[in-house]
């Protein structure tokens, strides 16, 4: 019997000892990186805070030495390289990256502005021909459609495709820091003022 309880007890401490947690979290710093980069590709211009963007690496959380620390069961964070290098998203890119020379300059116009929610926004078409308000819109549309297929395709691509919105978040952000003076941005209540 008494060979059954140390063999338990073993059993149980081995247990006790062996268990490790992960946990999977949302990398918002290294999805900030990553968009920063994107946008800084597609409008073809540098970072605009100055820094290479790259990613930092994780922090070290090593577990302390104390033997209440030790008894608990150890957390292993998986460290998340976000994957924007998807055939979907080089193509998505692409097409943003095709036509950022035409919305760059209705950027400088003011004809178009940056939303406060990762898109575009036509602010006002002063001085355009029936014409060119029929490419404006077109063009802008087709725009907004890809950005939120870059949004999805990056979610997804990085097994959160239920954070597709966070991402969005995290790249209105980008599209607005990395935005030239003189640019349209959107204040959350709908409002415009200039960079």
């Amino acid at each position: 019997m008494k060979t059954i309880v140390r063999s338990f007890s073993l059993m149980l401490s081995l247990a006790v000892f062996s268990c490790v947690t992960i946990n999977i979290y949302f990398p918002a710093e290294e999805m900030r990186g990553a968009a920063d980069k994107i946008v800084n590709e597609v409008w073809g211009g540098q970072p605009a805070n100055g820094t290479d963007n790259a990613v930092p690496p994780p922090a070290d959380k090593s577990p302390g030495s104390s033997f209440y620390q030790l008894m608990l069961p150890a957390s292993a964070d998986a460290a998340q390289d976000i994957n924007v290098s998807t055939p979907a998203i080089r193509t998505i890119k692409e097409a943003i990256k095709d036509r950022s020379g035409q919305l760059i300059d209705l950027l400088n116009s003011g004809n178009v502005g940056l939303s406060h929610d990762g898109l575009l926004k036509i602010r006002n078409t002063d001085g355009l021909s029936l014409k060119q308000k029929g490419q404006l819109n077109q063009l802008v549309k087709a725009e907004n459609q890809d950005r939120q297929r870059l949004y999805q395709e990056i979610a997804s691509a990085n097994n959160f495709p239920d954070k597709s919105g966070e991402v969005q978040s995290i790249f209105a952000d980008s599209w607005r820091d990395q935005a030239q003076k003189g640019w349209y941005l959107e204040n959350p209540d709908g409002s415009w003022k200039q960079k």
